[in-house]
């Protein structure tokens, strides 16, 4: 009898030590996790990853260490460090697609938008309608330039919550950027309603100004762009140039030119500016200058010897002139202004 019993009491009892030492391990872990978290609030993040390494050591199979690690890794900006950790990570928890999620979202920072792509599958298929993996479809989408499908991702986000400020953004930027500028205003004009982070109620005032542009509503553009400035520490020379061009379209050609001079004064200033410049004050751009209507006075001509073969009148020199005026008033025009 006791010849019978005897192996399966040491089956028994050594499932029993097994299991105690693996408790014994993930008490461990736990520690070393714990260690980590402090470590990482007083900023030493090497010492964190150093208590990390160690549970790691404990239990090579503990997936909530790698978890911790792959977060780590991406505070310290080693994306493809992270991906390895991560992979590690599913390895043990294969059917969570928040794991999935995170990697996508690692493929996406490294460019590696096909990569992406696949982890991201395996996530809607989990978790259909959630909401920062339909973003991520989305991004990947305009970066692969498939904008209906992006515009659809959007959308469905909205389905889900109709005040995404994020989502209610890239779809409007879309939108203007297909100059379909009467939907992007509805749902900014919406969304400028909500409660919004400074970041986010900037670029809705500034996309906002752009869709009043394009349907020539310029009082209207002016008043959001101002917004956007004044919301904004350091506002491009790009947005500066778009909203002295407002306060011209508008009519407020004063204001248009204060800016332009602190456009100057900050060293902003090209051909476009120039040109701007010129034709708010009805003056001749630089760039406008050539050989041939360097000077449209006989009497001076003799300070130019290259006009000494030219047959140049003061009419001709005049219609020059303003035939470049005339070719300046469409180049200074903004992008999202211009022709669709």
């Amino acid at each position: 009898m006791w010849l019978l019993l005897a192996p399966m009491l040491s089956v028994i009892f050594g499932c029993n030590w097994i299991q105690r030492k693996q408790g014994y391990n993930q008490e461990l872990c736990r520690d070393c996790i714990e260690q980590s978290f402090t470590a990482q609030q007083t900023g030493n993040l090497e010492q964190a990853r150093q208590h990390l390494e160690k549970s790691i050591k404990i239990e090579p199979h503990h997936a909530e260490t790698w978890w911790n690690l792959a977060e780590l890794s991406i505070q310290q900006d080693r994306y493809s460090q992270a991906i390895v950790e991560l992979k590690e990570y599913l390895e043990l928890q294969p059917d969570d697609p928040h794991g999935y999620l995170r990697l996508a979202q690692l493929y996406y920072l490294q460019n590696e938008y096909e990569l992406a792509q696949t982890a991201l599958k395996e996530t809607i298929r989990r978790i259909p309608n959630n909401i920062d993996a339909i973003m991520l479809s989305g991004r990947l989408a305009r970066k692969q330039a498939d904008h209906p499908l992006a515009m659809s991702a959007y959308y469905h986000v909205l389905q889900v919550n109709p005040n995404h400020a994020e989502a209610t953004l890239e779809l409007a930027e879309m939108l203007l950027a297909k100059h379909e500028s009467v939907q992007a205003a509805a749902i900014l004009r919406g969304l400028t309603r909500t409660n919004l982070i400074p970041e986010d109620e900037s670029r809705a005032h500034l996309n906002l100004g752009i869709a009043y542009g394009q349907t020539e509503r310029w009082e209207d553009a002016v008043e959001h762009l101002a917004k956007a400035d004044a919301m904004t520490d350091q506002p491009t020379p790009r947005d500066r140039y778009r909203l002295a061009y407002a306060h011209y379209k508008a009519g407020t050609s004063q204001q248009a030119l204060e800016i332009l001079l602190k456009m100057a004064d900050s060293e902003h200033w090209d051909s476009r500016t120039e040109n701007f410049y010129a034709t708010i004050t009805g003056t001749i751009p630089q760039t406008a200058y050539t050989p041939s209507v360097m000077s449209a006075s006989h009497e001076h001509r003799s300070d130019h010897p290259f006009l000494k073969d030219l047959q140049v009148s003061p009419v001709f020199a005049t219609d020059r002139l303003l035939q470049k005026l005339s070719e300046t008033e469409i180049d200074i025009v903004p992008p999202e202004w211009g022709p669709k």
